[in-house]
């Protein structure tokens, strides 16, 4: 029924004799169906979802983390828009990413409003100790380097959300250290979810809001976080996957800007920014995290741009002392 190409698909069925027909298309497929073949597709998605069996550890870790975690952190939460998520329903969470704290801070929020939440996270960048404590509390486990991996994941995620968990999804897939733009372009995973489980997104912006200072410990980065839940976002699955994408991405970029404003952080443009603050946060933050890896060279690999170009995710000093596109050393000197 569908249009197939060899390099696009991936035939995830393998011993179901109710789903042999099915084949994962491209997003540049799924683009080219009709409203009817797209909703026809997700629904068989969902039904696949539906069925799959995977181990869980729910709330094991996440009741772990919010009990000791407030002990680590060096800063408040504060939570705004919690009447935007649905009470009686799960939904699919879009997050910005900015830093090492993303994933304990989701947690710990969910715990405080009393859902259960599933955090799609990378490997790829965990010790073994945080990779460990994020298995046990019920996160969706991926490699971002391998496609399979990836499409697992997502599908894993999907069925989740269907079984009422709050599924949680970093899109831009990697930290935004950019000076000044308040969001990186988020991937298409998060609307195939949408369209897949027939469950809302909930654009929502982790802001934590740094000390204009220089600091020598990571703990001493940052005053509060503020999570601020948008508005719900209904994905239609007869839509086009692409379009849509683009009004969650919009969505959150409107917050993040809100809170800016809010909060008094002016970041129109490298004018507004101290580039020897800036330098100094993006290096602790890199650096002296606790748990992660950060390698920006392969970080970049990870970030989506629609025409393939490189992005400016971060910003440097070069030989001439010009602030610029560029990586921040392990080996510079604080």
């Amino acid at each position: 029924m569908f249009k197939q190409t060899k390099n696009d698909i991936i035939n995830i069925v393998q011993g179901d004799d109710n789903m042999t027909d099915l084949k994962i298309l491209s997003t540049r497929e799924i683009e080219n169906l009709t409203p009817e073949q797209r909703k026809e597709y997700y629904q068989r998605l969902k039904e696949y979802c539906s069925i799959l069996t995977i181990n869980r550890f729910k709330n094991i870790g996440q009741k772990l983390i919010s009990k000791i975690y407030p002990l680590l952190r060096n800063y408040d939460l504060e939570i705004i828009g919690e009447e935007n998520i649905p009470k009686d329903d799960s939904a699919i969470f879009m997050c910005n990413h900015s830093n090492s704290h993303d994933i304990f801070t989701a947690y710990e929020v969910f715990e405080q409003l009393g859902r259960d939440a599933s955090v799609m996270v990378a490997s790829d960048c965990l010790s073994l100790a945080a990779e460990t404590i994020f298995r046990i509390s019920d996160a969706t486990i991926i490699d971002r380097r391998d496609k399979v991996s990836s499409l697992k994941g997502l599908h894993e995620h999907s069925k989740k959300v269907i079984e009422g968990t709050c599924g949680v999804v970093f899109g831009e897939a990697t930290w935004n250290l950019n000076p000044y733009l308040p969001m990186q372009q988020i991937k298409i995973g998060g609307t195939h979810m949408g369209a897949i489980t027939e469950k809302c997104i909930i654009p929502t912006i982790l802001e934590y809001v740094e000390v204009p200072d220089i600091v020598t410990k990571e703990s001493e980065l940052y005053t509060k976080c503020i999570i601020t839940f948008g508005k719900p976002i209904k994905i239609d699955p007869s839509l086009s996957p692409i379009a849509q994408t683009i009004i969650v991405q919009k969505a959150m970029e409107e917050l993040r800007l809100e809170s800016w404003r809010k909060n008094g952080i002016k970041r129109n443009g490298l004018e507004d920014i101290n580039q020897e603050v800036y330098l100094n946060h993006t290096y602790v933050k890199k650096f002296k995290a606790l748990g992660f890896t950060y390698d920006s060279e392969s970080e970049a690999k990870f970030l989506y741009s629609p025409n393939d170009e490189p992005v400016e995710n971060e910003f440097t000093l070069d030989e001439n002392g010009e602030f610029i596109p560029g990586v921040t050393p392990k080996t510079r000197k604080r």
